[in-house]
């Protein structure tokens, strides 16, 4: 009986123990089950973290390229419709965009694909025009009523919006903004509106297609954890996250949803419950399996949950923090980096660079765009390699990276750059690339660690442009002297059109001394601009400007007009007959007009043609030979003379020079500044003269400031003088008293 006793208590033992067993086993299943849940919608959370800071991070970019085409536009002050979409032009046909646009204050607006609409019912429309950057809700194209958002960014004069620079995308262009992979590829992302209403719908296979209102989907769904319909609805109402499980289509989900810094959209997360059950099983399974060794078995489990984490982190990283393209830093790893690195202890003077490669668009063109990225990855793996412990680098965007680097002193930035265009250089015909490829580079040596870093970004990239546009420079260094100078450059576009308007433009004239019949025969037209506050104001100092910002071309017409002006007076008082020569810029040559402007002008005036010498320099011409030879034997036909200005400066091309409709060649002052003294220099000037003339063409020369030049050129047979021997540039009261 005691036996019998024992071994009915040891069973009950036994069967309690396995009963506690189990349902300890099975406490632990639920509770890692409850865990696993919880890490899901964490995950999730994430997931809809990253996905939305790529969707605003896209969208800001975009909206940024808008600002920046919008200020281009203003710095270029031309307000006329038809101006400001010539100046997008070229954006929209090397952009993503399936239309850009230049919308009027009463919403009328022309796209670049020849479309003319009103869109001030548009809500996008009515916000931008109040002077706020924004994107559209989606919205149906007039032209095909296929789904679009708009980006409207406003165009300012004077404080006030005078137009919207506008550029439409097609939604499904949004949905590649949504393709994150998550839990192997099962999980995807949608967009609505705050109301529910559908802005970016999921094409994955286990998405609920295309619907109209996510509330009215949720409406007829079961909703069996987290939030309520009713807290849905409140929440998104009022701007907040949240989360919930629900049944419909046959699938249950979980779903994270998140607001935007966009309008008022939010990002739903979903992933199907089937795909945690499914690691639920797999984990429950080694948890049974291993019973008889708990300990090894929660080992593993804790194991395979930490695997899991990590290759989670590592994947959401990866899409926050990898360029797609490159495999290396995007700018937003570059910032989280960078801010690490300017707030250590240990932080010497850094420098941010920016840069980008010179006519990449041609080897995108020439090559094609897979050997345009395999140069952005060629970049992207010297940097990476090059990069010491206090330095960090990214691809900001196309062909356009930013270093940040340790700065002792400018001598090593600069020492580095070559040795990186060098190697640059020395790996590209590993992936075959013929040309040899350049870089320009901005540098902003950081003063305040705690600033901003897309502050300190737009300074490095005002350096770059001005290594761009300056001639043989491929590096800047941003300094106080340069914001001075762009704030005086700023200062000079400010000022320019309203010094047109109130005359303060003069025109001065330099003699032209025939050394055949030693008389002075003409005369050059030269600008000067005579400030009311800063009184004379060099062309050297303004001239490029206008030549940047175009305003040059206005400069010409009023020159070209002064001088017909002058001529008409000098004929009607009957003074001796001479010509004026007047100088064109570049930037005329590419107007469809232009020769038509220039005879309505010499129209009005009833000038003499013949005393009107049109000059182009020799880089203008150069530029372009094709469309300068058209020019020029037009204006010849109407009865004017050409001349090539500056000749020998740099760009001559001797073969091309019996072909250009030329009458007058003005050798450049180089020829004879010190160096005729020379005997090889004055066989090439000699002969340079000899071969002009037998073309039939006249020679002036420019910059003759001494009577031994002007002796030696009168017996080298050159026809014209002009410089300071014969006068300095004087205003016209003074030229007429003194060759008149």
């Amino acid at each position: 009986m005691i036996a019998k006793s024992k071994k009915i208590k040891a069973s009950f033992i036994a069967i309690v123990t396995v009963v506690l067993f189990f349902a300890l086993s099975w406490y632990y299943v639920t509770l890692i089950d409850n865990a696993l849940k919880a890490q899901t919608f964490l995950y999730l959370s994430e997931v809809g973290t990253r996905g939305a800071a790529l969707v605003e991070s896209k969208v800001d970019n975009e909206l940024e390229n808008m600002e920046t085409t919008a200020r281009l536009i203003e710095a270029h002050g031309d307000y006329d419709q038809n101006a400001m979409l010539k100046l997008i032009t070229l954006q929209a046909t090397k952009g993503h965009y399936k239309r850009m646009g230049i919308a009027l204050p009463d919403g009328t607006s022309l796209t670049t694909d020849g479309l003319s609409v009103n869109v001030a019912e548009r809500d996008y429309f009515k916000e931008a025009i109040n002077g706020k950057a924004t994107v559209s809700d989606t919205i149906n194209d007039y032209t095909d009523n296929e789904p679009i958002n708009v980006y409207a960014v406003p165009i300012f004069k004077e404080n006030q919006v005078v137009g919207l620079v506008l550029a439409s995308v097609n939604t499904e262009d949004l949905k590649k903004y949504l393709e994150v992979e998550s839990f192997t590829g099962q999980g995807y992302s949608y967009i609505v509106k705050a109301n529910g209403d559908a802005v970016v719908t999921s094409t994955h296979a286990n998405s609920p297609g295309d619907f109209e209102n996510i509330l009215e989907l949720l409406k007829k769904a079961d909703l069996r954890d987290g939030d309520t319909f009713e807290t849905i609805a409140v929440n998104m109402a009022a701007g907040k996250s949240g989360s919930f499980t629900s049944f419909y289509g046959g699938m249950e989900r979980h779903t994270i949803y998140k607001p935007l810094a966009i309008n008022d959209w939010y990002m739903m997360t979903v992933v199907p419950t089937q795909v945690v059950s499914t690691q639920t099983q797999q984990i429950s399974w080694y948890s049974f399996s291993l019973i008889v060794a708990a300990l090894l078995a929660m080992t593993l489990l804790f194991v395979i949950i930490l695997i899991f984490q990590y290759r989670s982190k590592r994947r959401l990283e990866r899409v926050a923090y990898v360029d797609e393209v490159t495999g290396g830093n995007n700018w937003q790893k570059f910032k989280q980096e960078a801010t690490e690195i300017l707030e250590s202890k240990n932080c010497n003077q850094c420098a941010l660079l920016t840069f980008d490669i010179d006519r990449f668009r041609f080897i995108n063109e020439e090559y094609g765009h897979e050997k345009g990225d395999q140069v952005l990855r060629l970049v992207v793996g010297i940097l990476e390699k090059r990069m010491a412990k206090q330095e960090t680098y990214a691809r900001v965007s196309g062909d356009h990276f930013a270093i940040l680097c340790v700065c002792d002193d400018q001598d090593k930035i600069t020492r580095r750059i070559k040795e990186f265009i060098q190697i640059l250089n020395d790996r590209r015909e590993t992936i075959g690339i013929k040309e040899k490829l350049s870089c320009h580079f901005g540098i902003y040596i950081i003063e305040d660690k705690t600033g901003n870093l897309e502050k300190i970004r737009e300074k490095a990239n005002m350096a770059r442009i001005a290594a761009k546009t300056a001639e043989n420079q491929r590096w800047f260094f941003y300094s106080d002297a340069f914001r001075k100078k762009i704030g005086e450059e700023k200062e000079i576009i400010d000022q320019m059109e309203d010094a047109l308007e109130n005359q303060e433009f003069e025109m001065y004239l330099q003699p032209k001394y025939n050394l055949h019949t030693n008389r002075y025969c003409g005369c050059e037209a030269l600008v000067r601009w005579r400030n009311p506050h800063k009184g004379l104001i060099s062309p050297g100092e303004f001239i490029p400007i206008f030549e940047q910002t175009g305003f040059i071309k206005k400069l010409d017409m009023f020159m070209l007009e002064e001088v017909c002006r002058i001529l008409k007076r000098w004929e009607t008082d009957g003074y001796p007959e001479i010509s004026i020569s007047v100088n064109l810029s570049r930037k005329n040559l590419k107007q469809s007009d232009f020769v038509e402007r220039v005879l309505n002008i010499t129209n009005q005036y009833r000038i003499k043609r013949s005393n009107l010498e049109i000059e182009l320099t020799e880089s203008s011409i150069f530029e372009n030979v094709d469309r300068m030879i058209e020019i020029g034997e037009a204006f010849r036909l109407y009865g004017f003379k050409m001349a090539m200005d500056d000749f020998g400066s740099g760009y001559s091309s001797i073969n091309l020079l019996g072909n250009l409709p030329l009458d007058v060649i003005k050798m450049d002052q180089g020829f004879f500044n010190s160096h005729l003294k020379r005997e090889q220099n004055l066989i090439v000037v000699e002969s340079v003269i000899k071969m002009i003339k037998k073309l039939g063409m006249t020679v002036v020369a420019e910059g003759i400031e001494t009577e031994a030049e002007v002796d030696l050129l009168r017996s080298l047979g050159c026809d014209i003088i002009q410089g300071y021997y014969f006068g300095k540039p004087m205003t016209v009261f003074e030229f007429e008293e003194q060759i008149f």
